[in-house]
């Protein structure tokens, strides 16, 4: 019978932290922090361990430099050619709903929450340079708040303050204000001036209660146990951190313990500290504020068995100080993961340190700058050479040791033998072929060249398109290796990390933009168990080749879906539909457009889920092709028969027209002669009125002139009558006188 295992307590804690972080920091020290350290050096292009000679050439070959620079914009144009660098993968049907939001809110959370950027560019650089690239991540609970001061406010204003609902609003400081005068209704209706009290307060605002962080730390800082191959299944690993006096205390811890802490004197004189900043050996940890004094603190993760039960729990503790003096602060069992991830340049099999770039390069490094010293050294002394003289001979011999231009070497009188330049062999031709074949090593090696990374016209020269492209795909693979490993061994975990994070600690749903949209998003139903696959493009070939690629392949999707359309399949032709748009979505990625989803439509799975069963219920395809055929003849004959009656009212029309022209002509012919019958008519008429003018003028000249002859003849039958009356008028006078003679003669006869 197994003896009962006893529960954990502080003191056995204490003394296994104190052993864990002693057997971690020795072999972090013996085994990995020398070859960190020189990467680093060999980065900056200081190499202490290739001393340059007294008075020769102390030039240093930046290989190590170069090659990171040059693979460095490939591989994060891999991770940063889509906006989306992860995509969570649905396990159940029911993740299929918010599979996608998950994937955008995480992703929002990498890039804009945090420093996405900058976490990805050091984590990538630390594995080019040191091997593994550390990635913490973790949901951080302390209360972000921001204060603001407020005078003048009414109790309405600060009511309306305190309802806020989507901030916590806490007054926290409160005096009283100037009254303030306003204008009031009066009992008979005018205005008059009453004084109100107003409140001059302080408001705390709790703009969060916690938030998801992710930051990339130096790798001289994480330790992990030394039999660990990788951090998921490591039995202890810890972030060592200094942080002041001041930090403890606000993280909670007690202050007469953090007092009493020993501060850090040593800390910052690590040996990768060093080869980061030389300026930091000089470091003593003198400040002038006890608070701000820095403490060595540890954040551990180490397996334990707390309960007794022999089975080990993962158990989170704070271990302040040296590792052997130091002060267990506080520990908690942990039920989430290990807040760590590493991001590995060339994983080595059973180990958890990978290889780096610099691991590759260093040595060619070395060799490189032995090389170039020694042919600048020969250069000069082939430029400058040693010169012989007979002692004594020259007067001033220090322009021999120091020669300048234009000086003059003064030779004793009687000296026979002038001075001579000694003979120094060239080597330089040589030494250029060396270092030829150095970088032919190093492309290799790391599959960086200047004929790869650059279209280099002398690395070109008398080869085809086709040499080319080979030569750069070749080198592409060993990169797109590396941002492989990296993908699938670092940062898969990292997101999968995020995603069990907010789905675990996000209590309330929050509000973000995307894509000029407000979206609302709530992990807490989310599935935390799905996969994650981080979207690495196409590789880090140019442009122009991605989209050439995509191109085919879009023509390639595009047939296929069009045979399966035309030989009935119209399900899985339907099922084609997402692959165009996620192909037409990566095509527009490679063009460097960003928010490429807003060019397509965004087919969602009911809705193909719509359209696949409105394609199931359409009828057999064999079936509709003899109703699409008689339907076909059917229509035929429709439009025959329509044709038919179209040429019928066509030909009608046609003799409507022609009728309607004839009657028209003959309109125009009636019409013609009408007018020539109303024409002679009017002619005739007129001719009748001139005629009939003509004959009343005449009959009028006719009846003046018998006016005339009847007057004439009235003149005369008048003049005649009065010549009658006249005569008659003389006959009577006559008559009166011969009576009057014969009366006189009858008186007379009588007398």
């Amino acid at each position: 019978m197994s003896n009962p295992v006893e529960e954990m307590d502080d003191d056995r804690l204490k003394a296994l932290l104190s052993q864990e972080i002693s057997s971690s920091l020795t072999h972090d020290k013996t085994e990995l922090a020398e070859r960190r350290a020189r990467n680093l050096e060999y980065l900056q292009g200081v190499m202490n361990d290739t001393p340059a000679a007294p008075g020769r050439s102390s030039v240093v070959s930046m290989d190590v430099a170069d090659t990171i620079g040059w693979m460095l914009p490939g591989i994060i144009r891999v991770f940063t050619a889509s906006d989306v660098m992860v995509s969570y993968e649905p396990e159940t049907p029911q993740d299929e709903a918010f599979s996608k939001q998950a994937s955008e809110y995480a992703n929002f959370l990498f890039m804009r929450d945090n420093p996405g950027y900058r976490t990805l560019w050091d984590g990538t650089h630390d594995s080019l340079a040191l091997g593994n690239g550390i990635i913490k991540h973790w949901w951080d609970k302390k209360e972000e708040v921001e204060y603001s001061e407020h005078t003048g406010l009414s109790e309405d204003q600060i009511a309306v303050m305190l309802q806020d609902k989507n901030q916590q609003v806490e007054i926290v400081g409160h005096k009283e204000g100037v009254p303030q005068a306003i204008q009031v209704p009066g009992p008979d209706g005018q205005p008059v001036e009453q004084m109100i009290p107003t409140h001059d307060i302080k408001v705390k605002r709790v703009l969060r209660n916690g938030r998801l962080k992710v930051e990339c730390i130096e790798p001289e800082d994480f330790l992990l146990d030394r039999q660990a191959t990788t951090i998921e299944n490591a039995r202890f690993c810890a972030h060592r951190q200094d942080v002041t006096k001041s930090d403890l205390i606000e993280m909670g811890f007690d202050k007469e313990m953090v007092d009493n802490l020993p501060t850090d004197r040593f800390s910052s004189m690590q040996q990768e500290k060093i080869s980061r900043n030389e300026e930091s050996q000089t470091f003593f940890n003198n400040v002038g504020d006890t608070s701000m004094a820095l403490v060595e603190l540890f954040e551990c993760y180490v397996k334990a068995d707390v309960d007794g039960d022999g089975v080990a729990e993962t158990v989170r503790a704070y271990y302040a100080g040296d590792s052997s003096t130091g002060e267990l602060l506080d520990w908690e069992v942990w039920e989430d993961d290990v807040p760590f991830s590493d991001i590995p340049c060339e994983p080595v099999p059973h180990r958890w340190d990978a290889r780096s770039v610099a691991d590759d390069t260093s040595d060619i490094q070395r060799v490189k700058t032995v090389i170039t010293r020694q042919f600048l050294d020969n250069t000069y002394w082939v430029n400058n050479p040693m010169t012989w003289a007979e002692e004594g001979s020259i007067t001033n011999p220090e322009t021999l040791r120091s020669p300048r231009f234009g000086s003059t070497i003064w030779g004793k009188k009687g000296s026979v033998t002038p001075p001579v330049p000694l003979p120094v062999p060239y080597i330089g031709d040589k030494a250029l072929l060396a270092l030829q074949h150095f970088d032919q090593v190093r492309e290799m090696r790391t599959g960086v060249s200047r004929s790869t990374m650059a279209l280099d016209p002398e690395a070109l020269t008398n080869q085809t398109a086709t040499a080319a492209n080979n030569t750069k795909d070749a080198a592409y693979s060993q990169i797109e290796l590396i941002a492989r490993n990296m993908a699938e061994l670092g940062w898969k975990r990292v997101f999968k990390q995020i995603l069990k994070l907010i789905v675990k600690h996000q209590d309330r749903p929050r509000t973000i933009r995307l894509r000029d949209t407000w979206v609302e998003m709530d992990p807490r139903s989310w599935n935390a168990n799905m996969d994650a696959t981080i979207n690495i493009g196409l590789g880090t070939g140019s442009r122009d080749r991605d989209m050439a690629m995509l191109n085919q392949i879009l023509n390639v999707q595009i047939a296929m879906t069009d045979r399966l359309a035309s030989g009935g399949f119209s399900q899985q032709a339907l099922e084609m539909v997402p692959k165009i748009n996620m192909t037409a979505t990566k095509l527009a990625e490679s063009a460097g457009i960003k928010n490429p989803d807003q060019f397509y439509l965004d087919i969602k799975p009911e809705m193909l889920q719509q359209m696949q069963q409105e394609a199931a219920n359409r009828p057999d395809p064999e079936m509709q092709k003899e109703q699409v055929k008689a339907q076909t003849q059917l229509q035929l004959g429709q439009q025959q028969a329509q044709l038919d009656q179209q040429a019928d009212e066509r030909k009608a029309q046609i003799e409507a027209v022609q009728m309607q022209a004839d009657i028209e002509a003959q309109n125009q012919k009636t019409n013609a002669e009408m007018v020539q019958a109303q024409q002679k008519f009017e002619f005739d008429k007129e001719m009748a009125l001139l005629e009939f003018q003509l004959q009343r003028e005449l009959k009028m000249a006719e009846l003046e002139l018998k006016r005339e002859l009847a007057q004439q003849q009235m003149a005369q039958q008048a003049e005649q009558h009065r010549q009658q009356m006249e005569a008659g008028v003389f006959k009577t006078m006559q008559s009166q006188e011969a009576h009057a003679q014969k009366m006189e003669a009858t008186k007379a006869s009588a007398e």
